[in-house]
């Protein structure tokens, strides 16, 4: 699964992200190859074997770069985390979240960004996921080709240890999904995602929602994990988008259901309302599908069964109930005057009633 997620963000460089390989170059000879050579004793031998090496590593990054980038990004971030200590974090909250002089904020962001796997909630939710709410989001310090590297990171932090349940991995996929909403809110407000950009990321959101097993909400060790409701968040966000085509209006809605139809277990802690909050930003878009909406909610619908229904079967069918009457409550609840909002609320409401 992780080979997927470099598959759609790791096209466009070597294994180590930053590192373009041109082929051509290795085509090529440098016009000045005789003074190279006299200069610096850098013969066409030479110059041919570190050729083949690059040839090599091309190789390596095709068959490895998945296992490579990934080793390498888990690798970087390990060594950051411990660059500073919890301290030295509840000292930068204290200070309202300034930056400390002398610091680089890349690098900081690179410790927040390990910080949100944490399974000490204070680092990871009262600092990390606090910090860069207030870098990236309220003070706007975080430049645009630093969010498109927190971008492609935290997309990759989706697939890290996906199919695990009851390990402390879902932390970092789980909070990846909520500060990768925060890039969303931004591109909506003050663009900068391209189209392409736009649909690789909901893209991994949908894959990450279908493929996160891990559906716990809290834990009283730990504190919050909520992989459902944070990825509901980063899919209202991108429900919201410009970018958004009609026919993705669907993909998302099947996601929702589809994720609420292999989950066996009843959701307890506010999912369904932040799933719904996501089908509102669907509804509420302009260009909205009523007509696809209205065959989506027909849908949900329990299905007839040829016995008595399973444990598992009335978990799902008690999430998808949940997630009907989170969808009335909050879309009825909407203030504002749009057509496409009375009607959605018609059509819920008329399920609801069994019509």
């Amino acid at each position: 699964m992780l080979a997927d997620w470099v598959e759609l963000w790791g096209e466009e460089s070597d294994c180590s992200w930053g590192k373009r390989i041109d082929v051509t170059t290795l085509r090529s000879v440098p016009k000045r190859t005789a003074v190279v050579q006299q200069r610096s004793g850098y013969n066409r031998a030479t110059m041919t074997s570190a050729l083949a090496r690059q040839v090599v590593v091309m190789a390596l990054c095709v068959v490895m770069g998945p296992r490579l980038l990934v080793a390498q990004t888990a690798g970087t971030a390990a060594v950051q985390a411990q660059a500073h200590d919890k301290a030295f974090w509840q000292a930068v909250a204290a200070s309202k979240f300034a930056v400390p002089t002398g610091a680089a904020l890349p690098a900081l962001l690179d410790e927040l960004t390990a910080l949100l796997g944490s399974p000490d909630s204070d680092l990871r939710d009262d600092i990390a996921y606090s910090a860069l709410t207030q870098w990236i989001y309220l003070q706007r310090i975080v430049p645009v080709d630093e969010r498109r590297r927190l971008l492609r990171e935290w997309s990759l932090n989706l697939a890290r240890g996906i199919g695990d349940q009851g390990s402390p991995s879902v932390l970092r996929r789980s909070f990846s999904a909520l500060a990768l909403g925060m890039l969303a809110i931004l591109d909506n407000e003050a663009p900068y995602l391209d189209q392409e950009e736009f649909d690789r990321l909901l893209t991994v959101t949908l894959r990450y929602l279908k493929d996160e097993r891990d559906v716990r909400g809290f834990d009283p060790a730990v504190g919050w994990m909520h992989s459902v409701a944070h990825t509901a968040d980063l899919i209202k966000f991108l429900a919201r988008s410009r970018h958004l085509r009609p026919e993705q209006q669907a993909t998302i809605l099947s996601g929702i259901s589809g994720k609420l139809r292999s989950t066996h277990t009843v959701l307890i802690n506010g999912e369904d309302e932040r799933l719904a909050r996501a089908v509102l930003s669907i509804v509420a878009r302009p260009d909205v599908d009523a007509t696809g909406f209205a065959g989506w909610v027909k849908s949900l619908a329990a299905p007839e069964r040829p016995g008595p229904p399973t444990v598992q079967d009335l978990a799902v069918d008690q999430n998808i109930r949940h997630l009907v009457v989170s969808m009335f409550a909050v879309i009825s609840a909407d203030t504002r005057d749009l057509p496409q909002i009375v009607q959605t609320r018609a059509v819920l409401l008329a399920h609801l009633q069994g019509k």
